[in-house]
């Protein structure tokens, strides 16, 4: 059996391609699932053994009057029985385990896959939607382990078994019966499509609201300051509702399955009644026979009665392997090829764009920038207004995503030859709403550099100005921050999130933002210290205050997708009609010192 599963290269068609995909998972278990194999087995054996000891005990022991036998018989029963639940039990308990083993596994591998992802997943997917596979379509898939494959084993053995042992006390008889199964078959078919659609309606729908409740919970207070709780809460009932109705239509398909299925189950037994009594009548069958045959039937059909909500159940876990199977075969588009290099000391933290051009898929030739070098070591400012392109040149270098065309080098080599894990130790990137754990401030400064010590610490709050505020804490670097730094102000995350920055020690440092929080004059203290700090370091800082922008000696000035002014800032037309007394910039014809050009 196991050379069965490992050996298997061609699926056959005739089989649902999720039980294809449930088997490759399963082969790296198999030996749980073997030994589980042997002991349903052998439970399924033993459930023969009532009947034939009814059989026994009627035909023999009454007539012959051997009361002695009768104990026996009891015992027999009762160990047949006992037995085979302990058996069973084991075997459930071994599917578990393996079903647990497999949890654990597809969990890990899905959110391996999700690390890998890049920027653009996250930004065009809500939370909700990302966060659904890895919990009830995971479930359901251990469910097919530990709960439905023993049993749907339990049913094909016992169902073999029942039918040879039935043929053996009557082949007339069970041909009378056989016949009524394909009638189950053919029921089973005609509801198929059906159970399905609405096995993967239940999926959608519950998809729908496990994305809005995400969002929601995310943003109870912004909703309540903006008075829509009862807005919210009408979706909610929508979605939920709209949940319910699905259930309804599958729990409806599943009764209407099983009230026609059964009509097979009561054909057999009325066959089982009347023809096997006439077969007792005529001598061909003992009394003894037909008891233990009907017991045999009921023993046959009885797990068919389960089997409509056990076929749902299969189409509910199949549309869950197709949404693992759709998110485990989700790519990044940004990756290492296979010459990527590493980067080291030797490459100075210079950037040059050569001919770049870039959109995104909602917006199309967003950026283009013929030439744009940035020295090794050099502190510059880049300004512009909202949709500008500034935070996307950024993220260009930080390789958030590739450009479209053209390239960008650091230290002489195209940021695509190098090691994605490498370029994001050798540049960071800080946004302005900077990502905080629920943990303690030393954790979420060792974050990146576990093995910093304690000096190393002090030295970057000191960098950003928290030493006072550290100091003052209760528990000090060891004071708990809560979920996403929510005990903090939104000053003191920034702060944070510049002091691990700062940790971290890249050759690129970009700020985006990432002081917008702080009152003017602690942000010009910030940001002198960490240039005085990192002369070794490229500094990029995007931002919308003069009072930052003209301590800088170099601007880069961005609108429309283009660099339209390059220099320093009391050079620029820019220093003329700075961002806090216009409503809009225009651009300035292109002059000599120009580095970028229109689209």
């Amino acid at each position: 059996m196991a050379s069965f599963f490992q050996q298997r290269s061609h699926w056959p068609s005739w089989l649902p391609n999720e039980l294809d995909w449930l088997s490759k998972q399963i082969r790296p278990l198999l030996h749980w699932h073997l030994a589980s194999f042997f002991c349903i087995t052998a439970g399924s054996l033993l459930a023969l053994l009532t009947p034939l000891v009814l059989k026994w005990v009627i035909d023999r022991l009454i007539p012959q009057k051997r009361p002695g036998l009768l104990l026996l018989a009891a015992g027999l029963i009762f160990l047949g029985y006992q037995s085979r639940m302990a058996l069973t039990g084991l075997g459930s308990y071994l599917m578990l385990t393996a079903a647990q083993k497999l949890t654990l596994s597809l969990r890990m591998n899905l959110l391996q896959r999700l690390d890998s992802l890049s920027a653009e997943y996250y930004e065009d997917t809500s939370v909700g939607s990302i966060m659904y596979p890895l919990k009830e379509p995971i479930e359901e898939v251990s469910y097919f382990g530990s709960d439905l494959l023993p049993t749907v084993l339990r049913m094909f053995l016992t169902a073999s078994f029942t039918l040879v042992t039935m043929f053996l006390l009557s082949p007339v008889l069970t041909l009378t019966v056989l016949p009524l199964i394909p009638v189950f078959l053919i029921v089973r078919y005609q509801f198929r499509r059906r159970l399905v659609a609405h096995a993967d309606t239940v999926q959608s729908s519950r998809l729908a609201w496990s994305t809005f409740l995400e969002e929601h919970l995310s943003s109870v207070i912004p909703i309540q300051l903006l008075g829509q709780q009862k807005r919210q809460e009408r979706m909610a009932f929508c979605l939920l509702a709209r949940e319910i109705r699905s259930q309804q239509k599958l729990f409806i398909t599943s009764i209407s399955f099983t009230v026609w299925g059964s009509a097979a189950v009561v054909l057999a037994m009325s066959a089982v009644i009347g023809y096997g009594g006439d077969m007792v009548l005529s001598g061909v069958l003992s009394i003894g026979g037909l008891v233990a045959f009907y017991g045999l039937v009921t023993q046959l059909f009885d797990p068919l009665s389960g089997v409509a909500d056990l076929y749902a159940r299969t189409q509910k876990i199949f549309a869950s392997v197709r949404q693992l199977k759709s998110a485990l075969e989700l790519r990044p588009s940004v990756t290492n090829v296979a010459t990527a290099v590493g980067l080291s000391g030797e490459h100075p933290p210079q950037i040059e764009f050569v001919e770049v051009g870039f959109g995104y898929r909602r917006q199309k030739q967003m950026l283009h920038i013929p030439s744009l070098h940035i020295s090794a070591g050099e502190q510059i400012a880049i300004v512009g207004d909202n949709g500008a392109g500034k935070s996307t040149l950024a993220k260009l270098i930080a390789r958030f995503y590739d450009p479209d065309s053209g390239s960008i080098s650091i230290g002489n080599v195209d940021i695509r030859n190098i090691q994605v894990e490498e370029l994001r130790h050798y540049v960071c990137y800080l946004p302005r709403d900077p990502v905080l754990f629920n943990g303690t401030l030393s954790f979420n400064l060792r974050f990146v550099r576990p093995s910093a010590q304690e000096g190393e610490l002090e030295e970057a709050i000191g960098t950003v100005g928290l030493s006072q505020f550290v100091a003052a804490l209760p528990d000090g670097l060891r004071q708990r921050i809560g979920p996403g730094g929510c005990q903090l102000s939104g000053g003191e995350r920034q702060r944070v999130a510049i002091a691990r920055a700062i940790l971290q020690r890249p050759r690129i440092l970009i700020l985006d933002e990432a002081t917008s929080c702080l009152d003017p004059s602690s942000e010009r203290l910030v940001l002198d210290h960490i240039r005085s700090g990192s002369t070794a370091a490229t500094l990029i800082v995007i931002s919308h205050r003069p009072s930052t922008l003209f301590t800088f000696d170099r601007l880069l000035v961005v609108s429309h997708g283009k660099i339209v002014e390059d220099g320093h800032p009391q050079s620029l037309r820019f220093a003329a009609n700075p961002p806090s007394t216009r409503s809009s910039y225009t651009a300035p014809a292109i002059d000599g010192r120009l580095r970028g050009a229109s689209l």
